[in-house]
């Protein structure tokens, strides 16, 4: 495949997806509100922790999607379709099984969770009743959808995924919408949006029965292809682990679900960021896979130096002016909210930080899953989630002496300090033993990114604007998005031009293309 057969695909996987990851990121902030709404922040922290707890419960197919994507990249290219037949037959058995585990697990988190915090407008059966209809949604996942995942992404056809994802998202999502304004029972609304994800399932094997007619997802399974999912698993654990590690440290040091959701609120702006920056991340790993895969090292290289450019400009943009503007928007979200104190610069702030210091490693952390390097890298994850709870509960029960906002932040500081020690790993690591180019490349690249959040963000939080309105705040916003960009466009052309004008020759070969 050429370099410029790769970009293209790289686009056309980018540009179905950032649809939805835009849907996504609008539909995650219309469903909290309501919650908070017409059910009370006691019960929007309640779904905010019980969520949290679900995503880590479905990590027993853990490593599964990440060894099987590796281990599809070779048939694929070699056209073998009985290879490809073998593996998707493995799978497939995998996430029946684990699905069934996923099952036993969540009933019983929903007979022991209610005996670990109290809500005032619940009692213990309504909660328990409520993580089940949540559950079910991850339930049907595992036993309809997740095979058809895993070939569609080895083969870089993510569009229809997302086209699939989105079509389940806005069904779920007008759903809640009326179910709420109706007052209907929270239970009876969250099993509701649980069902959409049939429609989801649906759309994706019909896809597949079309696109891949020889595939046959019974024929003999090839378990062996899949044995590298072990390693795997520490790789995506540790992922899941450190987008809920907040809510769950939270839940368990504070047990008041209130504070989740204002902690949940803060993530919610961060996770909306991260749905931006996986436009960029769309299949990236399985074009990055196939070029190691053809032994292509050379092309390999560029691609990396590129895309690691790129996804940190990115970063160093949205969350800059996160960072400015993430507590104004929080306070005008949660107006009218009065049964939580959602004015909280200092997490806020952290939340931000955590975030960064989260998404500077990512590129380095997807040329691990693009490699297949899952057991030489076991020990970074088992160092980061090891630093991440001890600090974590450590700092956040001292925290707690002071006050509960204390505990939050203190939580936060042991999540942050955990990503710059699995930072430290994976340049050990990477640059070392599967991009083969020089550490010191990529630690300024990420030093660069923080001093430039720093430059861009520290003269507004020193002197903050008075944002009054939703109006004021968007005024704000567009210039403060062209300031920040200006800077890190101007920072690349001084300390990365190669990079910049090897994108700009990409993105004008595309240009080109469409016309």
């Amino acid at each position: 495949m050429s370099r410029n057969t790769r970009t293209t695909r790289f686009v056309q996987n980018t540009a179905s997806t950032a649809a939805y990851q835009l849907t996504a990121m609008l539909m995650g902030f219309v469903t909290p509100r309501l919650m908070m709404l017409f059910y009370g922040s006691q019960v929007n922290g309640l779904i905010v922790s019980v969520t949290e707890f679900l995503t880590y419960f479905r990590l027993v197919e853990a490593g599964l999607a990440s060894a099987a994507v590796f281990s599809l990249y070779k048939p694929l290219t070699q056209q073998d379709d009985q290879g490809v037949s073998e593996i998707v037959s493995a799978a497939r058995q995998y996430y029946n099984f684990a699905g069934y585990i996923f099952v036993g697990v969540t009933i019983a988190f929903s007979l022991i969770y209610p005996l670990f915090v109290k809500l005032d407008t619940m009692d213990s059966l309504s909660v328990s009743l409520l993580i089940i209809a949540m559950g079910i949604s991850g339930s049907l996942e595992f036993f309809t959808l997740s095979r058809y995942r895993v070939l569609l992404t080895a083969d870089q056809r993510t569009y229809m995924v997302s086209i699939a994802s989105m079509s389940s998202l806005l069904l779920s999502t007008a759903l809640i919408v009326i179910l709420s304004y109706l007052r209907v029972n929270i239970i009876l609304v969250r099993l509701c949006a649980s069902l959409t994800i049939v429609l989801r399932s649906v759309l994706l094997s019909a896809y597949v029965r079309k696109q891949y007619p020889q595939i046959d997802p019974f024929a003999k399974p090839n378990k062996a292809a899949l044995s590298r999912r072990w390693d795997a698993m520490y790789q995506q654990f540790t992922t899941a682990f450190q987008q809920g590690a907040g809510v769950m440290l939270t839940t368990i040091i504070t047990r008041d679900t209130a504070m989740v959701s204002v902690y949940g609120t803060y993530h919610m702006v961060t996770i909306g960021l991260w749905g931006i920056l996986k436009m960029t991340t769309t299949g990236i790993y399985s074009g990055f896979g196939h070029l190691l895969a053809n032994g292509e090292e050379k092309k390999f290289q560029v691609a990396y130096r590129d895309f690691e450019y790129l996804y940190l400009a990115i970063t160093t943009i949205l969350f800059s002016c996160a960072a400015i503007l993430i507590v104004p928007f929080v306070v005008l979200y949660t107006d009218a909210i009065t049964d939580a104190i959602y004015r909280a610069p200092a997490i806020g702030l952290l939340i931000v930080l955590e975030a960064i210091t989260d998404h500077g490693k990512m590129p380095m952390d997807l040329m691990i899953i693009a490699s297949g390097k899952f057991r030489e890298t076991r020990h970074h994850c088992t160092a980061q989630v090891i630093t991440a709870t001890v600090l974590g509960l450590g700092l956040g029960l001292w925290g707690l002496q002071i006050s509960i906002t204390a505990a939050v932040c203190g939580v936060l500081a042991g999540l942050i300090l955990a990503n710059l020690l699995r930072t430290a790993l994976q340049l050990w690591f990477v640059p070392r033993h599967i991009i083969h180019i020089p550490w010191q490349k990529t630690f300024w690249r990420i030093l660069r990114m923080v001093l430039e959040v720093a430059l861009i963000a520290l003269p507004f939080l020193l002197w903050p604007l008075n944002i009054n309105g939703f109006f004021k705040w968007i005024t704000l916003a567009v210039p403060l998005l062209i300031y920040a960009s200006a800077v890190t466009l101007a920072c690349g052309w001084f300390f990365d031009r190669e990079s910049m004008l090897s994108l700009a020759g990409r993105i004008k070969y595309l240009f080109q293309k469409a016309r």
